[in-house]
């Protein structure tokens, strides 16, 4: 069964990482350094290269995330996670 755990929402720098709205009460889990995740709807994976906390939000670099422009052109995106 897939979930919906976060939100993409505005990049932060030019380095393509993303502030990231919470659906999920794991999110040490389910955005972990190496998890996969998935668009609601879609066919693009989102693989978690770093997370940190910056103003109660996370800041969250995905691996498919190059740029800035990148991260822009995802926000928006529902990240969804297979649970059993």
């Amino acid at each position: 069964m897939e979930i919906i755990v976060g939100v993409i929402g505005r990049a932060h720098g030019v380095a393509g990482e993303v502030a990231v709205d919470l659906r999920t009460d794991e999110p040490e889990r389910r955005f972990a350094r190496g998890q996969v995740l998935g668009e609601e709807g879609g066919s693009r994976l989102f693989t978690v290269r770093s997370v940190r906390a910056h103003s109660g939000r996370l800041l969250i670099k995905f691996a498919e995330v190059a740029d800035r422009a990148a991260a822009e052109a995802v926000s928006g995106t529902l990240l969804t996670a297979t649970v059993e």
